[in-house]
Protein backbone atom coordinates (compact mmCIF):
# COMPACT_ATOMS: atom_id res chain seq x y z
CA UNK A 1 0.00 0.00 0.00
CA UNK A 2 1.25 3.48 -0.81
CA UNK A 3 2.30 5.68 2.08
CA UNK A 4 0.21 8.86 2.15
CA UNK A 5 2.53 11.84 1.91
CA UNK A 6 -0.16 14.50 1.77
CA UNK A 7 0.61 17.63 3.79
CA UNK A 8 4.02 16.17 4.66
CA UNK A 9 6.94 18.46 3.98
CA UNK A 10 10.14 16.77 2.93
CA UNK A 11 13.60 17.97 2.01
CA UNK A 12 16.42 16.39 0.07
CA UNK A 13 18.41 16.34 3.32
CA UNK A 14 15.80 14.07 4.90
CA UNK A 15 16.99 11.17 2.75
CA UNK A 16 13.95 10.86 0.53
CA UNK A 17 13.17 7.32 -0.49
CA UNK A 18 13.33 7.43 -4.27
CA UNK A 19 13.32 4.82 -7.04
CA UNK A 20 16.91 4.36 -8.12
CA UNK A 21 16.84 1.62 -10.76
CA UNK A 22 14.52 0.39 -13.49
CA UNK A 23 13.85 -2.95 -11.82
CA UNK A 24 11.92 -1.34 -8.95
CA UNK A 25 10.54 1.74 -10.75
CA UNK A 26 6.79 1.16 -11.44
CA UNK A 27 5.56 1.58 -14.99
CA UNK A 28 2.68 3.63 -13.56
CA UNK A 29 5.09 6.24 -12.15
CA UNK A 30 6.98 6.34 -15.44
CA UNK A 31 3.71 6.99 -17.27
CA UNK A 32 2.78 9.72 -14.77
CA UNK A 33 6.09 11.52 -15.26
CA UNK A 34 5.89 11.22 -19.05
CA UNK A 35 2.28 12.44 -19.09
CA UNK A 36 2.44 15.19 -16.44
CA UNK A 37 6.09 16.23 -16.21
CA UNK A 38 5.91 15.83 -12.41
CA UNK A 39 9.28 14.33 -11.46
CA UNK A 40 8.23 13.97 -7.82
CA UNK A 41 6.80 10.59 -8.87
CA UNK A 42 10.39 9.43 -8.37
CA UNK A 43 9.63 9.57 -4.63
CA UNK A 44 8.23 6.34 -3.21
CA UNK A 45 4.64 6.82 -2.08
CA UNK A 46 4.21 10.18 -3.77
CA UNK A 47 0.75 11.14 -5.06
CA UNK A 48 -0.33 14.20 -7.00
CA UNK A 49 -0.94 17.09 -4.65
CA UNK A 50 1.48 15.99 -1.95
CA UNK A 51 3.52 18.82 -0.47
CA UNK A 52 7.14 17.99 -1.09
CA UNK A 53 10.11 20.21 -0.37
CA UNK A 54 12.53 18.86 -2.90
CA UNK A 55 14.13 20.14 -6.06
CA UNK A 56 12.38 19.07 -9.30
CA UNK A 57 15.75 19.24 -11.08
CA UNK A 58 17.19 16.72 -8.63
CA UNK A 59 14.22 14.38 -9.15
CA UNK A 60 14.60 14.80 -12.91
CA UNK A 61 18.24 13.81 -12.64
CA UNK A 62 17.27 10.65 -10.74
CA UNK A 63 14.62 9.91 -13.37
CA UNK A 64 17.15 10.26 -16.19
CA UNK A 65 19.53 7.89 -14.39
CA UNK A 66 16.76 5.29 -14.00
CA UNK A 67 15.88 5.56 -17.69
CA UNK A 68 19.57 5.25 -18.58
CA UNK A 69 19.75 2.14 -16.39
CA UNK A 70 16.75 0.77 -18.30
CA UNK A 71 18.31 1.44 -21.70
CA UNK A 72 21.63 -0.12 -20.68
CA UNK A 73 20.01 -3.12 -18.96
CA UNK A 74 17.89 -4.07 -21.96
CA UNK A 75 19.69 -2.35 -24.82
CA UNK A 76 16.21 -0.91 -25.22
CA UNK A 77 14.68 0.58 -28.35
CA UNK A 78 11.98 2.44 -26.51
CA UNK A 79 9.70 3.56 -29.31
CA UNK A 80 9.97 0.93 -32.07
CA UNK A 81 7.09 -0.92 -30.44
CA UNK A 82 4.69 1.83 -31.50
CA UNK A 83 5.57 1.16 -35.14
CA UNK A 84 5.34 -2.61 -34.65
CA UNK A 85 1.93 -2.13 -33.07
CA UNK A 86 0.75 -0.05 -36.03
CA UNK A 87 2.00 -2.73 -38.43
CA UNK A 88 0.27 -5.53 -36.54
CA UNK A 89 -3.00 -3.60 -36.28
CA UNK A 90 -2.91 -2.70 -39.98
CA UNK A 91 -2.25 -6.31 -41.00
CA UNK A 92 -5.21 -7.54 -38.94
CA UNK A 93 -7.42 -4.92 -40.61
CA UNK A 94 -6.02 -5.84 -44.04
CA UNK A 95 -7.14 -9.43 -43.63
CA UNK A 96 -10.66 -8.30 -42.70
CA UNK A 97 -10.94 -6.00 -45.70
CA UNK A 98 -9.49 -8.55 -48.14
CA UNK A 99 -12.07 -11.10 -46.98
CA UNK A 100 -14.87 -8.53 -47.18
CA UNK A 101 -13.84 -7.58 -50.72
CA UNK A 102 -13.81 -11.22 -51.84
CA UNK A 103 -17.26 -11.87 -50.37
CA UNK A 104 -18.71 -8.74 -51.99
CA UNK A 105 -17.25 -9.72 -55.36
CA UNK A 106 -18.89 -13.15 -55.02
CA UNK A 107 -22.17 -11.43 -54.11
CA UNK A 108 -21.93 -9.20 -57.20
CA UNK A 109 -21.47 -12.28 -59.38
CA UNK A 110 -24.36 -14.04 -57.63
CA UNK A 111 -26.61 -11.00 -58.07
CA UNK A 112 -25.82 -10.88 -61.79
CA UNK A 113 -26.92 -14.50 -62.27
CA UNK A 114 -30.01 -14.05 -60.06
CA UNK A 115 -31.08 -11.00 -62.07
CA UNK A 116 -30.53 -12.87 -65.32
CA UNK A 117 -32.82 -15.63 -64.06
CA UNK A 118 -35.48 -13.30 -62.68
CA UNK A 119 -34.71 -14.09 -59.06
CA UNK A 120 -34.80 -11.53 -56.20
CA UNK A 121 -31.59 -10.03 -54.81
CA UNK A 122 -30.82 -10.02 -51.08
CA UNK A 123 -27.72 -8.13 -49.90
CA UNK A 124 -28.46 -8.38 -46.19
CA UNK A 125 -25.43 -10.65 -45.72
CA UNK A 126 -23.20 -7.80 -46.95
CA UNK A 127 -24.73 -5.31 -44.53
CA UNK A 128 -24.02 -7.75 -41.71
CA UNK A 129 -20.48 -8.31 -42.98
CA UNK A 130 -19.69 -4.58 -43.00
CA UNK A 131 -21.41 -3.77 -39.71
CA UNK A 132 -18.25 -3.89 -37.59
CA UNK A 133 -15.86 -2.45 -40.18
CA UNK A 134 -14.92 1.21 -39.86
CA UNK A 135 -15.62 2.23 -43.41
CA UNK A 136 -18.13 4.21 -45.41
CA UNK A 137 -21.13 2.06 -46.32
CA UNK A 138 -22.72 2.05 -49.80
CA UNK A 139 -25.74 0.18 -51.11
CA UNK A 140 -24.10 -0.16 -54.53
CA UNK A 141 -21.74 -3.12 -54.14
CA UNK A 142 -19.39 -1.96 -56.90
CA UNK A 143 -18.94 1.36 -55.10
CA UNK A 144 -18.44 -0.51 -51.84
CA UNK A 145 -15.64 -2.53 -53.43
CA UNK A 146 -13.93 0.66 -54.59
CA UNK A 147 -14.07 2.10 -51.06
CA UNK A 148 -12.59 -1.11 -49.65
CA UNK A 149 -9.82 -1.07 -52.27
CA UNK A 150 -8.88 2.48 -51.22
CA UNK A 151 -8.84 1.38 -47.58
CA UNK A 152 -6.58 -1.55 -48.46
CA UNK A 153 -4.20 0.79 -50.30
CA UNK A 154 -4.07 3.10 -47.25
CA UNK A 155 -3.35 0.22 -44.88
CA UNK A 156 -0.55 -1.02 -47.13
CA UNK A 157 0.91 2.50 -47.19
CA UNK A 158 0.66 2.72 -43.38
CA UNK A 159 2.54 -0.57 -43.06
CA UNK A 160 5.25 0.55 -45.49
CA UNK A 161 5.67 3.87 -43.64
CA UNK A 162 5.98 2.17 -40.24
CA UNK A 163 8.47 -0.38 -41.60
CA UNK A 164 10.54 2.44 -43.10
CA UNK A 165 10.73 4.20 -39.72
CA UNK A 166 11.92 1.01 -38.05
CA UNK A 167 14.45 0.33 -40.80
CA UNK A 168 15.88 3.87 -40.58
CA UNK A 169 15.96 3.63 -36.77
CA UNK A 170 15.44 7.39 -36.62
CA UNK A 171 15.95 9.24 -33.34
CA UNK A 172 12.66 9.83 -31.57
CA UNK A 173 12.73 13.59 -32.11
CA UNK A 174 12.62 12.95 -35.87
CA UNK A 175 9.80 10.42 -35.64
CA UNK A 176 7.56 12.61 -33.50
CA UNK A 177 7.05 12.10 -29.79
CA UNK A 178 5.69 8.67 -28.93
CA UNK A 179 3.00 8.49 -26.28
CA UNK A 180 3.76 6.04 -23.45
CA UNK A 181 0.09 5.04 -23.23
CA UNK A 182 0.11 4.20 -26.94
CA UNK A 183 3.19 2.04 -26.35
CA UNK A 184 1.51 0.21 -23.46
CA UNK A 185 -1.70 -0.32 -25.44
CA UNK A 186 0.21 -1.73 -28.41
CA UNK A 187 2.15 -4.15 -26.21
CA UNK A 188 -1.12 -5.33 -24.64
CA UNK A 189 -2.69 -5.83 -28.08
CA UNK A 190 0.28 -7.72 -29.49
CA UNK A 191 0.79 -9.96 -26.45
CA UNK A 192 -2.98 -10.30 -25.93
CA UNK A 193 -2.71 -9.59 -22.21
CA UNK A 194 -3.36 -6.72 -19.84
CA UNK A 195 -0.58 -4.91 -17.99
CA UNK A 196 -0.91 -3.95 -14.32
CA UNK A 197 1.03 -0.69 -14.48
CA UNK A 198 1.37 -0.39 -10.71
CA UNK A 199 2.85 -3.87 -10.26
CA UNK A 200 4.93 -3.90 -13.45
CA UNK A 201 8.39 -2.32 -13.32
CA UNK A 202 9.86 -0.31 -16.17
CA UNK A 203 12.38 -3.15 -16.60
CA UNK A 204 9.63 -5.77 -16.91
CA UNK A 205 7.81 -3.59 -19.43
CA UNK A 206 11.01 -3.47 -21.47
CA UNK A 207 11.04 -7.27 -21.52
CA UNK A 208 7.40 -7.25 -22.63
CA UNK A 209 8.29 -4.86 -25.47
CA UNK A 210 10.98 -7.28 -26.63
CA UNK A 211 8.50 -10.17 -26.46
CA UNK A 212 5.99 -8.17 -28.52
CA UNK A 213 8.66 -7.23 -31.06
CA UNK A 214 9.80 -10.86 -31.43
CA UNK A 215 6.20 -12.02 -31.81
CA UNK A 216 5.64 -9.59 -34.68
CA UNK A 217 8.96 -10.51 -36.31
CA UNK A 218 8.09 -14.23 -36.14
CA UNK A 219 4.64 -13.54 -37.62
CA UNK A 220 6.26 -11.57 -40.43
CA UNK A 221 8.68 -14.43 -41.16
CA UNK A 222 5.87 -17.01 -41.20
CA UNK A 223 3.92 -14.90 -43.71
CA UNK A 224 6.82 -14.68 -46.18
Amino acid sequence: MKKNLKNTKMTTTNKLKTYNDCKEFPLLNFERIESTGDFFYMIKGYEAGDEVEAYPAEMKDIFNKVVQDYVISLNAKNYDIVQYGKINSAKVDLLKFYVAKQIIELQITSNYHRTANGLPIDNSIIAELLKDLRIQKKEDLAEQCEIIERKIDKLNNDIAEAEKKIEKNEPEEKQGEADINEMITNVELILERGIDMEKTSLYRFGIMQDQARKKIENLNKSQK
